[in-house]
């Protein structure tokens, strides 16, 4: 598990990069990754992949956010390389491989778990995204009514 969560830190390193993220965040959002990777390994037996997905997406967003405010800049800057461990590739390159293959019911199969585990990273992303939103629209109101 330690020797994945590593992997990830060095994977979400290199999609920084390759993001071109600014050079002092690279670790951060690195971190960021390297965490949600290991929230969705610890979630992954006891709720299976979609909701790993999911809880590990929750994860992610909210750091991203927290980081995205410490540091006064842009959420997208840990948001994408941060997701980049969770995104199904093996799942859609299974899905196409196995119709080629003519194995349609299999690749039915990858292609339905693909959709949920994208939807579920979207939905995870929508979620905190929302959470934050109505924070600071009550914080708002406090202001004004406090004036």
């Amino acid at each position: 598990m330690i020797s994945q969560i590593i992997g990830a830190f060095l994977a979400v390193v290199s999609a920084a990069v390759i993001l071109e993220s600014p050079k002092r965040y690279v670790f951060t959002a690195a971190s960021v990754g390297a965490v949600g990777w290991g929230i969705y390994l610890v979630c992954l037996e006891p709720f299976g992949s979609v909701s790993a997905t999911y809880i590990s997406g929750l994860v992610i967003s909210i750091l991203s956010h927290i980081y995205s405010r410490i540091f006064k800049v842009p959420v997208t800057i840990f948001f994408l390389p941060g997701f980049f461990p969770l995104v199904p590739g093996s799942g859609m390159y299974l899905t196409v491989y196995e119709f080629i293959q003519g194995n349609t019911n299999t690749a039915q199969e990858h292609l339905q778990n693909t959709i949920q585990i994208a939807g579920m990273i979207a939905l995870a992303i929508f979620t905190i995204d929302t959470v934050f939103k109505v924070i600071k629209k009550v914080q708002q109101l406090k202001a004004e009514r406090a004036t």
